[in-house]
């Protein structure tokens, strides 16, 4: 018997796509995997189109009463996950795996046995076709480094070691800052990237790409999603890569500003020019002087102008 792997997939009122992600964990080539739903409060008929794989025994649903967000659903399935279960991945709800996803991801586990936390492979937006993460090689090592300069960065699809995660869990004040896991995760042992595409991502949705609104509940979320990235590696950015470290600090600047947290953003402002004195820096410094309407107006309208010119910033990998 191979190892088993689990898939958790958080979901939120997502009837209409969940079930097309979890056909794609069960039809997987894999021959010892399992998924684990995530019903994150849905209000949606989600839980009635779940109720349909319950006689499937590879099938486990967790059901939360009240809506915790994506890192607190996340959370939930990390907690569930049993004790049979070897390696563990996390697939969003409007994503699809190929069917040998998992299969060419334990391939490497199995052929270096206890050398990596992780295992990494491609994705591709299906809009667009193009892959929807970075790095300077197909396949190959996945280092604390490689993370930490920004080298490997954007979406990825990727398996870790059950038995490595303990107890690290996601900050659910945060709407992501997974990089608060994993990169540690990477420090403690190296990871690889796979060459092959195993992941197709749905940017089609209007939850995807609604316009940007720049309220305060997302600027929390926001800002506690840099600070908890930042928690988990700040000592050994700012020792090796300074400027990204200041970057960040700017990026938590002007969420902390648009979330009225106005010390908290003077406090980052100020230690982002210290480390990456730019233009930006500057003028975020200046911002976060500003009454909170009027900085989330001009952070918007810069917004809206980047967006109309096409550009895109890849985000940290997962």
């Amino acid at each position: 018997m191979r190892p088993r792997v689990t898939v958790i997939v958080p979901t939120y009122n997502r009837g209409a796509l969940v079930t097309r992600a979890i056909d794609s964990v069960l039809g997987q080539t894999y021959p010892n995997v399992d998924v684990l739903v995530v019903d994150d409060g849905s209000t949606d008929d989600t839980l009635e189109r779940l109720r349909v794989y319950e006689p499937n025994q590879r099938f486990q649903l967790v059901r939360l009463e009240h809506n915790r967000g994506v890192t607190g659903a996340k959370n939930a399935g990390l907690d569930n996950l049993g004790a049979e279960t070897a390696y563990a991945g996390i697939l969003d709800s409007d994503d699809t795996l190929i069917p040998g996803a998992v299969e060419a991801i334990m391939r490497v586990f199995e052929s270096n046995a206890g050398h990596f936390s992780q295992v990494f492979a491609w994705g591709v937006d299906v809009v667009t076709g193009q892959p929807t993460g970075l790095m300077s090689h197909r396949e190959g090592p996945v280092t604390y480094d490689d993370a930490l300069s920004g080298r490997f960065a954007g979406d990825f699809w990727h398996i870790f070691d059950h038995g490595l995660i303990a107890g690290r869990r996601f900050d659910e004040r945060a709407s992501g800052a997974e990089s608060a896991i994993w990169w540690p995760l990477l420090k403690q042992r190296g990871a690889w990237l796979a060459p092959d595409v195993v992941l197709l991502v749905d940017t089609s949705g209007t939850d995807r790409i609604s316009p940007v609104h720049y309220g305060q509940s997302l600027a929390i979320r926001r800002m506690w999603t840099c600070h908890a990235g930042l928690a988990a590696v700040a000592d050994d950015m700012r020792d090796r890569y300074p400027r990204r470290y200041g970057d960040w600090l700017v990026e938590l600047a002007k969420w902390s500003a648009l979330a009225g947290e106005r010390r908290r953003a003077l406090k980052a402002a100020r230690e982002g020019i210290r480390y990456a004195p730019s233009p930006r820096s500057l003028v975020m410094f200046g911002l976060v002087m500003l009454p909170r309407s009027l900085v989330r107006g001009l952070i918007g309208l810069r917004s809206s102008i980047r967006g109309a010119s096409g550009s895109r910033r890849a985000t940290p990998a997962s």
